[in-house]
């Protein structure tokens, strides 16, 4: 995965900091995964996200609308096409 780097529509606030994007850097490993279920929902792809471009959950958990649909875009693209069971590669 090329890096990636997300310009904020609406900046967030972390202590002192403003952080205005988000650069998804490097690709998935195995211990990003760790402690994540198989059956994910919303804040386990959060916690994801936050894992492959350094931020804490209190960071991506302030995300508003077209920010967390861009995070989420590219935290599914981690998991490729996938095969569809019963359909043939």
């Amino acid at each position: 995965m090329e890096p990636k780097t997300i310009v904020l529509h609406t900046p967030v606030t972390h202590g002192d900091l403003t952080i205005s994007e988000l650069t998804f850097s490097r690709p998935l490993k195995g211990k990003d995964m760790r402690g994540i279920p198989l059956s994910i929902g919303m804040e386990h792809l959060l916690l994801l996200a936050g894992r492959v471009c350094g931020q804490p959950p209190s960071v991506m958990e302030q995300l508003e609308g077209d920010d967390l649909l861009a995070v989420l875009e590219i935290v599914g693209h981690f998991f490729g096409n996938g095969q569809l069971i019963g359909r043939p590669a």
